[in-house]
């Protein structure tokens, strides 16, 4: 399996035995358009901008006849009300088990994480976790939320928030240290300068939290074979 960053919070996915690529959340702060290059499959969390860039996904699925797009409520009626086509855009909620070109995507999730208690939260923020015979990826989205089952060896690959206004590193951390993980890859940071990229890798990395995971920042467009 090779998972490839294109920033911020989108990571796509080379699906086995030629089944496409599978994208989640290829949003304004990303570069959708490597992102969403032959991608058959796209999974949203929700519908922040940094997450869905509605028009460039709209455009996929004008050009693209045969991808599909998974995602809540609210970001599926983003996608509708710009013209998606009903039949290739479709809903998931929290315990949905997707099976899609080989690969099961398991949905979990439910709450954004909290901005503030004077912010009003989205109504559905959703995880996935993507899983290939003998694989495991997991994308939170804007929380911390862990995934409710794993394998007993873990995931090969947990994605962690690292920035952003509901961001707090000590969360990042108690979460990077419950989910067993072969790989941590920072994502969700598009704030971050390189100072802050150096101190988050400083308080995440194994030499400090004595974990047994690899800590892999990539750059955009850059892959991690699994």
């Amino acid at each position: 399996m090779q998972l490839t960053f294109h920033g911020h919070a989108c990571v796509s996915v080379a699906l086995p035995d030629g089944g496409g690529t599978l994208v989640i959340d290829p949003g304004t702060f990303s570069d959708t358009t490597a992102a969403l290059s032959g991608a058959t499959v796209v999974l949203i969390t929700h519908d922040h901008a940094d997450h869905l860039d509605a028009e460039a996904v709209l455009r996929h699925l004008g050009s693209m006849t045969d991808a599909h797009v998974w995602g809540p409520r609210s970001a599926i009626d983003d996608l509708l009300s710009g013209g998606a086509p009903t039949e290739r855009v479709h809903e998931v909620a929290p315990g949905d088990v997707l099976e899609i070109a080989g690969t099961q995507v398991t949905v979990g999730g439910g709450a954004h994480a909290e901005i503030h208690p004077d912010v009003p939260r989205l109504a559905m923020n959703v995880t996935y976790h993507v899983k290939t015979p003998g694989r495991g990826i997991y994308h939170p989205g804007d929380s911390y939320t862990a995934p409710e089952a794993l394998p007993d060896d873990g995931l090969d690959v947990l994605l962690v928030p690292v920035s952003g206004p509901w961001v707090k590193l000590a969360e990042a951390i108690d979460f990077t240290r419950a989910v067993p993980a072969a790989v941590v890859v920072p994502i969700h940071d598009a704030p971050l300068s390189e100072v802050g990229h150096t101190l988050t890798a400083r308080w995440l990395d194994t030499a400090r939290l004595g974990g047994k995971y690899t800590y892999t920042r990539l750059s955009a467009g850059q892959s991690l074979t699994i």
